[in-house]
């Protein structure tokens, strides 16, 4: 199945005055590359149609290093699920699963319509 990764640093803008990363922000990564992984495996544009249960294990604070990796773990005949897991890490620790879900992408043909997704 097909996969997608990408780094980010977490910076006072993505924050709360405590310094806590915000969970859209965390989403916002998590739905972009979920979306580069189903476009990918399916070679067509894709929308997203369902996020499902996101987990934040433990806290994502500004500095922090975030890994965000999706892979594909399920094909329908136009929807993609999208396994998305975010890692954290920074000069003290090391790297940890910190937050991770499914979200579910349709492709989609020009006119914005559902079209067959292949394998």
């Amino acid at each position: 199945m097909s996969e997608a990764r990408t780094l980010e640093l977490v910076f006072p803008e993505h924050a709360n005055p405590g310094g806590n990363a915000f969970g859209g922000f965390v989403l916002g990564l998590m739905d972009k590359v979920g979306s580069y992984a189903a476009i990918r495996h399916a070679r067509k544009r894709c929308v997203t149609v369902r996020v499902g249960e996101v987990v934040f294990e433990v806290p994502i604070k500004v500095g922090d290093l975030l890994e965000v990796v999706a892979r594909v773990v399920r094909v329908g005949r136009t929807s993609l699920t999208v396994e998305v897991e975010v890692y954290r890490e920074n000069l003290r620790e090391p790297k940890v699963l910190a937050t991770k879900g499914n979200l579910t992408y349709v492709a989609v043909d020009e006119h914005g319509k559902p079209t067959p997704v292949e394998g």
